[in-house]
């Protein structure tokens, strides 16, 4: 069981996937211009790991109330998401594992 986490910062974003026993995957890509093409990327992101890895939920961490949509993104993935403001990577990874 894994979890696919997106810190999102103004100008990139940080993708991971965390199992119980620590990060597995960890990648930066820079930040899209609009909200769609954040969304698309995040759902590129979520077919790719989410054929190496049995995900269970992903947890988004915005910067600056960034207006992603946590209910799009939870269709479009057909997985739960945890949306949150907190900036720590491995907290967000934590509050992921702990909630799915």
């Amino acid at each position: 069981m894994a979890v696919l986490t997106f810190n999102v910062a103004p100008d990139s974003v940080i993708c991971a996937v965390y199992e119980d026993d620590g990060c597995r995957e960890h990648g930066v890509f820079e930040a899209p211009e609009t909200n769609e093409a954040l969304l698309l990327r995040m759902q590129r992101m979520a077919r790719l790991y989410g054929a190496l890895y049995a995900l269970t939920g992903v947890g988004v961490s915005l910067a600056n109330e960034q207006d992603v949509v946590a209910e799009d993104l939870q269709t479009t993935l057909q997985l739960p998401v945890l949306v949150t403001t907190c900036g720590d990577e491995a907290t967000l990874a934590q509050r992921t594992l702990a909630t799915f």
